[in-house]
């Protein structure tokens, strides 16, 4: 018997989908485990959109990832990137993530190698030698030739929420200050036009997404993967970058211009497709409800922008 991490249980309980999914999953795993000759260990504690099992096979350490039944659309994020992960894994072959072993397509479930020791990145202590990795891995990633047609396109998910944000700001009763509204619809605007070749992104690129392995040194998980902008995957990695810094509104943008250099992105994008990323996020965020947590969230994502907004030329 699986014992479920906390918050997965919790945030499964939320809807009827989400518990309907855990009536049926320990027979899952066990139907899982049996048609690809597995044996199942423990779940990995932190995780809470998708159950992930450590697990063996045939001598080899593998992983058991079977997700939520929901979608997503937070933010920049479209509705189908979670779907689309096993796609992403076969373009990419191994070449800077882990492979794809196996995919059920009826659940989403997802047999994927296993990172030993898989430790993060963020735990590898030296800040620049980190940017080092990442950007090597995203210049692999971003080097692989999808299938036409497979992967939503930021483009059109930008082009979306310019048209949506007026609506959902006057939903929000003053939630918000209205003087972000206007320069975020203009940068998504822009942002939607293109004016950069389009790569397959990993969309959800960090440090915690990025572990320590054997068969290479460090290996992308977890990806959110569309078809956009290479600036959009310096995003999230940046903002993990600030969170290691003592005085962020002093030293960030040394950080963001050094990355975007290393990477060969423009930072003025960079920080564009961050501005709206956070006050998209935290739009999202509180449409979602009033807790303490939720409101702390999109706050801490209001405070970040105004940062941002504050770097930009």
């Amino acid at each position: 018997m699986i014992t479920l991490p906390a918050r997965l249980r919790a945030k499964a309980s939320l809807t009827t989908a989400g518990q309907a999914w855990l009536a049926t999953l320990p027979e899952l795993c066990r139907r899982l485990a049996a048609d690809w000759s597995v044996r199942l260990g423990e779940p990995f504690d932190e995780c809470h959109v998708s159950l992930v099992v450590a697990a063996d096979r045939a001598g080899e350490p593998v992983a058991l990832k079977v997700p939520l039944p929901v979608t997503i659309e937070l933010g920049t994020l479209a509705a189908g990137v979670r779907s689309a992960e096993a796609a992403a894994l076969r373009v990419w072959a191994g070449a800077g993530a882990v492979r794809l072993l196996e995919h059920d397509h009826e659940t989403g479930a997802l047999l994927i190698e296993r990172c030993v020791p898989g430790e993060p990145l963020a735990r590898a202590g030296d800040a620049d030698e980190a940017d080092l990795v990442a950007v090597a891995m995203l210049d692999r990633l971003h080097g692989a030739e999808p299938p036409p047609g497979t992967f939503d396109r930021l483009t059109d998910r930008a082009a979306r929420l310019a048209r949506e944000l007026p609506e959902r700001f006057e939903r929000l009763q003053g939630s918000f200050d209205r003087r972000w509204l206007e320069p975020a619809i203009a940068d998504l605007a822009a942002l939607s036009a293109g004016g950069t070749a389009e790569v397959l992104l990993h969309g959800d690129f960090h440090h915690d997404n990025i572990l320590a392995a054997e068969r290479e040194p460090w290996l992308a998980i977890d990806p959110l993967p569309m078809l956009g902008d290479p600036a959009y995957d310096a995003v999230q990695f940046l903002l993990f970058r600030k969170g290691d810094l003592a005085e962020p509104a002093v030293e960030w943008d040394r950080v963001i211009s050094r990355f975007c250099g290393l990477l060969g992105v423009e930072a003025e994008r960079v920080k564009a497709w961050m501005f709206v990323r956070l006050i998209t996020d935290a739009v999202a965020a509180a449409e979602e409800g009033v807790t303490s947590a939720e409101s702390d969230a999109w706050q801490g994502d209001l405070w970040t922008a105004r940062l941002v907004h504050r770097l930009r030329k």
